[in-house]
């Protein structure tokens, strides 16, 4: 581990995403804080308690497993099921202070995003698809931008639907860059997410998502 370096190292995030008039980027889990907007995200250790009492430290820790995670590439993004919620953003974000170095990317103590793209949902982590969102659904807080192949929504692991929303993704889009003040990532960037295989259906026990109604053609 380096100590910390004012120089930014770039590596690929995805993001979940939450819509309004002011959209927010989340950590890919389903109860994390958000990005603030125009400020550094700051990492910090959310061991237990009791590892924190008897061996605080600082994040990110080479012992430990806390920091802001990014990637070398779109190549080392896992694409498991049922990956739940599912990044409705992609892109790369500067990294600094106190980073350290993996095979397959890096942990740093802080860090914001650099160029970002909605994308969608089911066709960056499930299946082939155009990729290009044309509409946006809604699942409680969250919003999944879905191609046209993919429009007519997901089902998620308990057997609810997303709901269509009014929502131009294009829009959502650029309200979001202006938000962070970042700029876009080019499509060609992100492409060859959409064109990876589909990935392997769970057990029928486990719960996952899918389409919800394919349209007919």
């Amino acid at each position: 581990m380096s100590g910390p370096d004012p120089t930014p190292v770039t590596g690929w995030r995805a993001w979940n995403l939450s819509g309004g008039a002011t959209p927010l980027l989340h950590p890919v889990s389903v109860d994390g804080a958000p990005w603030s907007p125009r400020e550094p995200f700051e990492a910090r250790c959310e061991s237990a308690s009791l590892v924190q009492r008897w061996w605080p430290h600082e994040a990110p820790a080479r012992r430990c497993r806390c920091g802001i995670y990014a990637a070398r590439s779109l190549d080392d993004f896992d694409r498991p099921r049922p990956a739940w919620p599912p990044a409705a953003v992609v892109g790369t974000a500067s990294l600094w202070g106190r980073v350290i170095e993996h095979d397959r990317g890096w942990r740093a103590s802080s860090a914001y995003p650099s160029r970002v793209r909605l994308v969608c949902v089911m066709c960056a982590w499930f299946e082939p698809g155009p990729g290009e969102p044309v509409v946006v659904h809604a699942f409680g807080r969250r919003v999944y931008p879905l191609c046209d192949i993919h429009r007519s929504g997901i089902e998620v692991p308990d057997g609810r639907t997303s709901v269509p929303t009014d929502e131009d993704p294009r829009e959502l889009q650029a309200r979001l860059l202006d938000t962070y003040a970042i700029d876009l990532l080019p499509v060609e960037a992100v492409e060859r997410l959409f064109r990876l295989p589909a990935t392997p259906e769970p057990p029928s026990y486990w719960p996952s998502i899918r389409v919800a109604r394919r349209r007919a053609h």
